[in-house]
């Protein structure tokens, strides 16, 4: 277990609270931790994008890879992309605030 106001903890928990997980997720989130072996179980009869979100968040936590990264662009829908986008400021110890612009605001590389 782990202080629950690290940037790992906050940034995995903002993407397990996402609307479309968050009830059923919420049994396997402690205080510092969370319960993997409950929500992999849990996740293997959701969504494809609500699995992958499981997965992005395990491997956040452990440095285990579950997810490949190819699933973040191709397998979840614009809200949840930028949910994990938010997480990964988080992690970072950053805020993603109304200075930062959304993904769809940058301008596309020359």
């Amino acid at each position: 277990m782990i202080d629950a106001t690290t940037p790992a903890y906050t940034a995995v928990r903002h993407i397990l609270t996402s609307p479309s997980v968050a009830a059923r997720s919420r049994p396997y989130i402690r205080e510092g931790d969370f319960d993997w072996q409950g929500l992999l179980t849990e996740a293997e009869t959701m969504s494809g994008g609500e699995q992958a979100l499981v997965r992005i968040s395990h491997d956040l936590w452990n440095a285990v890879p579950l997810a490949g990264i190819w699933e973040v662009p191709r397998r979840l829908d614009h809200r949840h992309f930028e949910r994990v986008i938010e997480a990964l400021y988080l992690y970072r110890g950053e805020e993603r605030g109304k200075s930062q612009p959304t993904l769809r605001e940058l301008p596309l590389a020359a």
